[in-house]
């Protein structure tokens, strides 16, 4: 068993129960983790269909797509139950979007490496159990996971989503700023700075070319990136998401394919502030959804903080 007054690199040794030492640090407790976000990670798949189109995520039961026929318990079991229907309906036989075992998978993905990170690590090096950190680094994570499918469907970063956990973010703040690793001032000023930045930008755009650029969405979604992350993880999540999305979106744009799954228009209809693509432009003049890839950045600060930090600190000399 572990000492639990085991310590590395100078990390202040805490009391810890050996019962709870052990238990988890336990395989079961680990695959436990992994679980719990393949439960989320279902719900996720219903939040990310739902939400946008203004239904509710309780009523009514789950259903084929196809055939509309309500899905049992038994089959609604997550990655298990895919697995063993062969991703089609029991009813029509119809075949499920292989979406929604990704989405199952993220969503365990998640839970487990925020749990290695925050259980895990600090009983190894001799701290403490931040079991609330993990929930909470969990629950940002899954958000961040929702908002990037539903902005590649419908170019949506759900209010329902992204408010609440922002909220959740400096309210943790505000209790106890050891929790996330932010304190209070610094979560108020990089939610509003985040939101600030897109809604000027969005308003530059406005004003002098007569077009949304930016949608406010992006803004909401760094409010909440910057709730948890504080300015640093904000800094990152503009500036990484900008880069890796110009990496990603150019070569899938080049072969002919689209970043997003559907056209702007088709969902958002003619609204003359969102104005036209510059056919001369080239693949530099297409449209593309950046909450995917802000998301994906805020979701790399969250994972690897101390490692970020150490490059921008070094970076700057």
């Amino acid at each position: 068993m572990i000492d639990p007054m085991f310590t590395i690199d100078g990390v202040t040794p805490v009391a810890v129960d050996p019962r709870l030492v052990a238990a988890l640090l336990s395989p079961a407790a680990i695959v436990g983790a992994f679980v719990w976000g393949l439960l989320w990670g279902s719900f996720a798949n219903v939040v990310i269909w739902r939400v946008p189109r203004g239904m509710s995520v309780v009523h009514p039961r789950s259903a084929c797509t196809s055939c509309g026929a309500p899905i049992a318990w038994y089959d609604n079991i997550p990655v298990l139950s895919y697995l063993l229907l062969r991703g089609r309906c029991r009813r029509c036989r119809a075949p499920l979007s292989l979406r929604y075992l990704t989405v199952e998978l993220l969503g365990g993905f998640i839970a487990f490496a925020f749990y290695m990170l925050h259980v895990v690590r600090p009983l190894i090096e001799g701290g403490g159990p931040g079991i609330a950190a993990w929930l909470l680094w969990t629950l940002f994570g899954l958000a961040l996971l929702i908002i990037t499918y539903t902005d590649l469907d419908l170019w949506v970063i759900p209010n329902a989503v992204v408010l609440p956990v922002a909220a959740v973010g400096l309210g943790v703040a505000a209790f106890d700023p050891s929790i996330l690793g932010v304190d209070p001032i610094e979560a108020v000023v990089a939610a509003v700075g985040g939101y600030g930045l897109i809604a000027g930008l969005r308003w530059v755009y406005l004003k002098r070319r007569g077009i949304e650029a930016l949608g406010l969405g992006d803004g909401k979604l760094l409010a909440m990136v910057g709730a948890f992350c504080g300015a640093s993880g904000l800094f990152w999540t503009v500036a990484a998401g900008s880069i890796q999305g110009l990496l990603l979106a150019v070569p899938l744009l080049l072969v002919g394919r689209r970043v997003a799954n559907t056209e702007l228009k088709e969902v958002h209809g003619d609204d003359p502030e969102l104005g036209d693509e510059d056919p001369n432009a080239g693949v530099m003049g297409v449209r593309i959804p950046f909450g995917p890839f802000l998301a994906i950045a805020a979701l790399e600060y969250a994972l690897l903080r101390e490692s970020i930090l150490d490059g921008l600190y070094w970076l700057l000399g």
